[in-house]
């Protein structure tokens, strides 16, 4: 394709038609909105390269539909997270409000929340969670145990029956 409106020209071209054919893949406008921002913001980082394909269009929708799904499986990494981090409950406190478990991780010193996020949500073990981070395992293991005592009370629901 020729570069005859660069990329300024394929964003006005492809912008709304992308967000809503992801949005269909993904089931969230602004999931689909996010995904297709930050696809082209790789369109724009790769511009030399992707302006010489065929088609850039298709590579932006590759892009932004494979970010969305990524996105997508992400969060049901961080839904499927917090029953592991919670303390277990009884069945009839299934019915007590929904914990913010984002806010307790926040609050979380930072190497904490990273060893968390890899552990529990992106379900690495402890050896590639060290390797990612720099650390020994055994820094991992402690880090886990430092930040599961930190979250226990933060994620429990104080139903006034202490």
């Amino acid at each position: 394709m020729p570069d005859d409106q660069g990329l300024e020209g394929l964003f006005r071209r492809e912008y709304t038609r992308l967000v809503h054919t992801v949005s269909v893949v993904v089931g969230s406008t602004e999931a689909a909105a996010d995904a297709v921002q930050d696809a082209f913001v790789q369109a724009s980082r790769h511009w030399a390269r992707v302006r010489t394909y065929d088609d850039p269009a298709m590579w932006l929708r590759r892009v932004a539909v494979n970010r969305a799904l990524n996105q997508r499986r992400g969060r049901r990494r961080h839904d499927a997270a917090l029953p592991r981090l919670a303390p277990r409950r009884a069945a009839a406190d299934d019915l007590l409000p929904a914990v913010d478990f984002d806010a307790a991780l926040r609050r979380l010193p930072r190497q904490q929340r990273a060893v968390v996020a890899l552990f529990y949500v992106a379900d690495l073990p402890v050896a590639e969670a060290a390797e990612i981070l720099g650390i020994a395992e055994g820094t991992v293991k402690s880090h886990l145990h430092d930040a599961r005592r930190a979250l226990a009370p933060q994620l429990e629901v104080n139903d006034g029956h202490r």
